[in-house]
């Protein structure tokens, strides 16, 4: 009897312990829902839940083996945690100008090709249509499963020197395009709230082709009272020989960027 009442208070511990450990987030999840809180704070409401479903899914892959009971908890444990966080996030300024690269990212990043016609071909969703996100962490999956373990460490490496220093050129173009215009929004803004500031900014990329592209960002119309730079003023002469600095830089002909 004594043997017995001992194993039943051994069990009983255990089960505790496994209960404790799939009432909390384990490190890797919070370092996937981290990745993917970008994503989910800029959501559109009507695109939320498609979102939060794709982010738990790949979530998951870092959980504790769980019945569908557990499961149902778990994933509500996500959108707390997504709903706590997206709250200190916009507290915090919204851009970071330096990003942390996933081996998921990467291996988007070189086969994104591969990727969309995968999740076309599957689920007949095109690119930028609003279903696309929810299909991307299955298709990227997908692609990491076939890599042998040479090749996935390789990934690994890649995204810790993207982390560390920069992308390849090809990389920096593709965040030039998507993430330029906000970066030079965020730091017009910034400009005036942190110093009464204001900025004309003037900016030249390459694009895949090789092209150089040139834009510019005036927000001042916006700040405070103030009026547009360029509605007021005339700036062709500053543009022109912003183009041929940037000719002169790049080794090619610049391409209004708009």
């Amino acid at each position: 009897m004594a043997r017995s009442g001992h194993s039943t208070h051994s069990t009983s511990g255990r089960h505790r312990t496994h209960q404790q450990q799939t009432q909390k987030l384990m490190d890797k999840e919070i370092v996937e829902l981290k990745s993917y809180l970008p994503e989910w704070t800029s959501a559109k409401r009507s695109k939320k839940w498609g979102v939060f479903t794709a982010i738990a899914q790949a979530a998951r892959l870092f959980a504790l083996k769980i019945d569908l009971g557990q499961w149902k908890k778990r994933k509500q444990m996500y959108k707390t945690w997504l709903f706590n966080n997206k709250k200190k996030k916009e507290r915090k300024d919204m851009i970071k100008y330096g990003r942390k690269w996933m081996p998921r990212m990467v291996i988007y990043q070189q086969n994104w090709e591969e990727v969309l016609k995968r999740i076309e071909d599957e689920s007949r969703a095109k690119p930028k249509a609003p279903g696309m996100f929810k299909h991307y962490q299955v298709a990227v999956k997908r692609v990491m499963a076939e890599l042998d373990e040479d090749k996935l460490e390789k990934v690994k490496e890649t995204a810790e020197e993207w982390s560390n220093n920069f992308p390849p050129p090809e990389v920096q173009t593709q965040v030039a395009q998507k993430k330029g215009p906000a970066y030079m929004e965020h730091f017009s803004k910034e400009m005036w709230r942190q110093c009464e500031m204001r900025a004309f900014v003037l900016s030249a990329w390459k694009n895949e082709q090789g092209e150089v592209l040139f834009g510019l960002h005036d927000d001042n119309e916006a700040l405070g009272d103030g009026d547009s730079f360029m509605k007021m003023k005339d700036w062709e002469a500053i543009k022109t020989v912003w183009q041929e600095y940037a000719q002169e830089q790049f080794g090619a002909g610049a391409q209004d960027g708009g």
